[in-house]
């Protein structure tokens, strides 16, 4: 965008005294680059440089003559090294001489130079952004793992915890944690960041049509990133609820144990396009760190109710015994019905084994 401002012209300097003020005047042009938009400032100064009344600066150059024949007329190029980038444009009532050709050559240059600083330091203000970003993401994770590994063991409990804190970690407006059916439940169950549930009918029609049904399928983590656009959102079968009349934004990952999907994991919100890949990586990282707390959850669950079973037929094997002492031989009925049982339990603990070597192959 050309900038162009009139000033008043200074009367005429001999050369040295001109190369004195260009020389004393060069700490001003690097002073500009230290500002946010040095543009303005820049301008002013190439003015008062070479000593006119109407100057222009074009970044970029576009299609216009960086020359000019025109003795009342100056132009030149902006240079950042031997690259142009943009172009100076004078004017005033008296003819310009090679002095002045001369000052402008330099003044290219030394424009060049502040915008390339000024750039720079945007760059290195967002590369200091992103690391306070990182970090914070870093802190984050870490105070999210010591949450998972100091709270509940069981199943729901843990479920709750983890769809409670995801928003905030990712900037969402609501979560949700699915966990497929398995010891510990019968049907799967939906738990939201408001640490309710949802009922069963819901939780069927998510995980059947809603994202949820596309990220266990697909097995990948994705990104709606406007829902009143996307045609796989607009395609789903489900009933509208108050969250999807709200959602305009949501991305997914599936909670896998090896191959196995056990679950998935949704963000949610009412702005558009506020998700990016770097938020779906991290969310893809706390899928993977919910999963494994899921299933040590579920080993726990599983684990306690072996044990719950286990104290059951010692106890079964106490009263057959006693009443085998006491000569009573149908007893011996109740102690095969428990060798029975602890046959199956073995059966059950040597195929979980054997599926877990063969996902870890």
């Amino acid at each position: 965008m050309g900038i162009g401002v009139t000033l008043q012209s200074n009367p005429t300097a001999t050369r040295a005294t001109r190369l004195r003020e260009a020389l004393l005047g060069y700490g001003a042009f690097l002073a500009a680059a230290r500002r946010p938009d040095p543009l303005p400032i820049l301008h002013d100064l190439a003015c008062d440089w070479l000593r006119v009344a109407t100057l222009r600066i074009d970044v970029p150059a576009g299609v216009q003559a960086i020359h000019s024949d025109d003795p009342q007329r100056l132009c030149g190029p902006i240079l950042i090294g031997r690259q142009v980038i943009g172009r100076i444009e004078a004017q005033r009532q008296r003819p310009f001489d090679e002095d002045d050709q001369a000052l402008l050559n330099a003044l290219g240059h030394i424009i060049g130079a502040a915008l390339e600083y000024a750039s720079l330091q945007a760059q290195l203000s967002d590369w200091a952004g992103d690391i306070r970003t990182h970090n914070d993401t870093i802190d984050q994770l870490l105070a999210f793992g010591r949450a998972v590994i100091r709270g509940p063991n069981e199943p729901l409990a843990l479920a709750r915890q983890i769809a409670t804190e995801v928003p905030a970690m990712l900037g969402g407006e609501r979560a949700s944690v699915l966990i497929l059916p398995n010891e510990s439940f019968d049907q799967p169950v939906l738990m939201r960041s408001d640490g309710h549930l949802s009922g069963p009918e819901r939780t069927r029609e998510v995980t059947n049509h809603g994202l949820i049904s596309l990220v266990l399928r697909e097995r990948v983590p994705m990104i709606i990133d406007e829902t009143d656009t996307d045609q796989r959102w607009i395609g789903m079968r489900m009933d509208a609820y108050e969250d999807d009349a709200r959602t305009r934004c949501a991305m997914a990952a599936p909670l896998l144990w090896g191959a196995r999907p056990i679950g998935a994991l949704t963000v949610t919100t009412s702005a558009s396009r506020l998700f990016n890949p770097k938020q779906l990586n991290l969310l893809e990282l706390i899928a993977c760190h919910t999963a494994l707390a899921v299933q040590a959850a579920n080993h726990e669950a599983r684990l306690s109710a072996t044990a719950a079973g286990l104290g059951a037929m010692a106890i079964y094997l106490d009263i057959a015994l006693d009443e085998a002492r006491q000569g009573n031989l149908a007893a011996l009925e109740m102690v095969a019905v428990v060798s029975e049982r602890l046959r199956a339990e073995q059966q059950a603990l040597m195929s979980r084994w054997e599926e877990r070597r063969t996902r870890e192959r």
